[in-house]
């Protein structure tokens, strides 16, 4: 976009005199490196940001209703990557505990989705012999250790279980603008 001055004038906040200017708007993933930005109570893991919640216990709906309060989801394991980058996080800080997850089928009985995006659970993360819907109501989707594995794992839960929970903030974006 070309701006054309003529006299003082302010350009986007800035004073300029007579002259033409091109204005280039970036936006891009991510937050500049030199910036002094707070992302609590997030934290940076890989290139998501995310809220452990290892203190208070919530059933899957509560815990729901806090993500979206911080205008967050709980977290959805999109890649393997991902769930390995969580994984050592945890494991690192020795963070105990179960965590839900956004995966349920409550749409269709067997046939786990993510509720924050609606994607189909495909990774293969699940505890041995899970999601088994034991005694026909675990619909929601926990993240946990089990012991006979060496990363945390998903498991089918009863949705009023009372666990910690993990929530996924949007990718924050930056915005800026070449004058030239």
């Amino acid at each position: 976009m070309l701006l054309g001055c003529t006299g003082l004038v302010a350009c986007l906040g800035f004073l300029s005199l007579c002259g033409a200017y091109k204005v280039t708007p970036i936006v891009a993933d991510g937050l500049p490196g030199l910036s002094n930005i707070t992302t609590e109570p997030f934290v940076k893991i890989g290139n998501g940001y995310y809220y452990i919640e290892s203190t208070l216990n919530k059933n899957w709906f509560d815990a729901f209703e806090s993500c979206r309060r911080m205008s967050a989801d709980l977290i959805s394991f999109e890649s393997l990557e991902e769930w390995d980058l969580i994984n050592d996080y945890i494991v690192e800080r020795k963070i105990n505990g179960a965590y839900w997850t956004s995966g349920n089928d409550f749409a269709y009985q067997g046939k786990h989705v993510w509720h924050s995006t609606g994607e189909p659970v495909t990774l293969n993360i699940w505890n041995a012999g899970d999601p088994n819907n034991h005694g026909g109501n675990e619909h929601c989707d926990e993240f946990w250790y089990a012991t006979n594995v060496k990363h945390n794992v998903l498991n089918d839960k009863q949705c009023s279980v009372q666990s910690h929970y993990i929530c996924e903030a949007p990718q924050p974006k930056t915005a800026s603008f070449i004058i030239w």
